[in-house]
């Protein structure tokens, strides 16, 4: 942990680190604010310590904006694109949760707050899809937007949580369900704290479907397929009862979830998703090497769509790795992966070194791992690398995991 030796330094850190964690589901806004003064004062400890620290996912970041800074120099606008590269400030909630955590208990007293946040939150999403209530909007004076949605006949609105589109919270609620799962799966937990998470893990699950974002719910299934590998035998049958319950209520919940699954089977109901992919392959197909710089999409991407009129949006490529490739060419997604292989691979050895009675550090290192590979999934549907409310909880759980990582190292 980085931090001077200040009573009101010390009282200042666990206020925003807590607050940081239960903005983890609640609107963009609170999430930037909070990290925005963590990150003034992670600045300011640095600052006096007169030390920059370190952290074992440095070289892979550097080596990650490197490939950004290549390509916004080489790219047709590089004012633009250098300006662009504003947004991945966000990558400070990594720094941020890092060096602020004190020790291992208080890592698992944040996921834990942050788990119940979430379960809160998505009691709230239920509700939403049959009320239609937009609090956010409530609040402001403003008239509800929450989407409903039809199969022929009414079947309530799409859960947005405290989002703007249930898209975007979709890929933020795979975060804290993958936890919650993960923590249902130790061995310490009893029975009491097993029915209230499997309460939690059912709200949870509920939120998720009626976001209808098909391509969360196979990347929540893969989390699923991934903890099966990691935990081996002993996870075999709840992660087969995981994947039944979620079939169930997929085909039971409610007629519009079902058949917004079988859709996803349809190939013209999907025409629009592959004419957005084919406009980005064109643009990849003129700037291979290194891109159009990172932050100059909507400046080129046009005359490409003009191509594809059936796409249904144009505002990215609705692929993490196309729109790191568009952006940063083939240099830019070698960096994006590298990046992300190392966190990977940081969680699975520290939670093969972490030994079975290591709870609940081992469950922190299984969470953290296995919520990246789902982030990775949900990536090949949405480029949700490019929305800050999942943005930011990524690289708040990075920095859990890599700092799990590096307690299971000081272990051995």
């Amino acid at each position: 942990m980085l931090l001077v030796n200040n009573v009101a330094v010390e009282r200042l850190r666990k206020v925003l680190l807590t607050l940081l964690f239960v903005s983890l589901s609640l609107p963009v806004a609170i999430q930037q604010t909070v990290l925005g003064c963590a990150w003034a004062l992670l600045s300011y400890s640095i600052w006096t310590r007169g030390a920059i620290p370190r952290t074992p996912l440095d070289r892979p970041l550097l080596l990650f904006f490197a490939a950004l800074v290549l390509a916004a120099l080489f790219c047709p606008s590089v004012g633009s694109s250098l300006l662009g590269s504003r947004k991945l400030w966000l990558v400070s909630a990594f720094f941020v949760v890092y060096h602020l955590l004190a020790d291992e208990r208080e890592a698992w007293q944040m996921t834990v707050t942050a788990l119940g946040t979430a379960v809160v939150v998505a009691a709230f999403g239920v509700s939403q899809h049959y009320t239609g209530f937009d609090l956010s909007h409530w609040l402001t004076g403003k008239p509800p937007a929450v989407e409903p949605f039809w199969f022929g006949r009414y079947e309530g609105f799409r859960t947005e949580g405290m989002f703007p589109s249930g898209i975007t919270y979709a890929h933020n609620l795979l975060f804290p369900l993958t936890f919650v799962t993960a923590w249902l799966m130790a061995s310490h937990v009893t029975r009491r704290q097993r029915f209230a998470l499997f309460l939690g893990w059912g709200v949870m699950l509920l939120a998720l479907l009626f976001t209808l974002t098909r391509g969360v719910w196979v990347a929540y299934a893969v989390v699923l397929l991934g903890l099966a590998v990691m935990k081996g035998r002993r996870a075999l049958l709840p992660v087969g009862a995981c994947l039944v319950a979620m079939g169930l209520a997929v085909t039971l919940v409610s007629p519009g979830v079902w058949e917004r699954a079988y859709y996803a089977f349809d190939l013209q109901t999907n025409f629009a998703r592959t004419q957005i992919w084919q406009a980005n392959l064109d643009m990849i197909r003129d700037r291979p090497i290194l891109g159009w710089g990172y932050g100059n999409y909507k400046k080129f991407r046009e005359p490409y769509y003009q191509r594809y009129p059936q796409s249904d949006t144009n505002a990215h490529a609705h692929n993490n790795f196309l729109q790191m490739w568009v952006d940063a060419g083939i240099v830019g997604l070698a960096a994006f992966l590298f990046l992300f292989w190392s966190l990977l691979h940081l969680g699975w050895r520290a939670y093969q070194r972490l030994p079975v009675e290591a709870e609940p550090l081992r469950t922190l290192a299984l969470g953290g791992t296995v919520s990246m590979l789902g982030f990775l999934v949900g990536g090949f549907t949405q480029y949700n690398f490019g929305d800050a409310e999942v943005a930011i909880a990524m690289w708040i759980i990075a920095g859990v995991l890599v700092r799990v990582a590096a307690w299971a190292q000081a272990r051995t």
